[in-house]
């Protein structure tokens, strides 16, 4: 190959990784090397709970999933299949779960599984995040339930019956 050929191929490879902004060197091991950005995922526009987002690229389980909601409660127990990696979804939680007025309670990595637990007003939710299967690597349990004690409609005693 001719000096000038080799200085052409030289200039193209610098510039192209040039272009890819994203990456940074880290030297701090002593030899440098390459890192990546962590990859963020994105919510679901209209996930199956209003006020519980889901990673795009989640599918809802039915078969394992129910929803019961009455006289102003909930309870949810939703099961999801997708592909990402655990710590992007843990980041994910933790970063769109306050978006929906849910505050942080505990964070948890108990044997590979990331537990996040958040309450909002009445509600208690947790979320974890498990190593998944050979067609969905990562698993999205979320549970959402009312605590506390549930307020008797007006006009009616707490017994059932109505007022006198």
């Amino acid at each position: 190959m001719t000096a000038p050929r080799l200085g052409q191929c030289l200039l193209v490879g610098l510039m192209l990784a040039g272009c890819n902004s994203s990456n940074t060197v880290d030297s701090s091991g002593g030899a440098m090397r390459e890192v990546s950005a962590p990859v963020e995922l994105v919510a679901q526009a209209i996930p199956p709970v209003a006020d519980l987002p889901v990673p795009i690229g989640f599918k809802l389980d039915e078969g394992r999933s129910r929803y019961f909601a009455a006289a102003g409660t909930r309870y949810v127990d939703h099961f999801y299949k997708g592909g990402a990696d655990r710590f992007a979804v843990g980041r994910f939680y933790k970063r769109h779960m306050p978006i929906s007025r849910w505050v942080a309670v505990t964070d948890r990595f108990v044997q590979g599984d990331i537990i996040l637990d958040f309450e909002k007003d009445m509600d208690r939710c947790s979320i974890i995040v498990c190593k998944g299967s050979l067609f969905h690597s990562t698993y999205i349990k979320a549970k959402l339930w009312t605590a506390g004690r549930i307020q008797a409609p007006s006009g009616q005693s707490p017994g059932g019956g109505r007022r006198k």
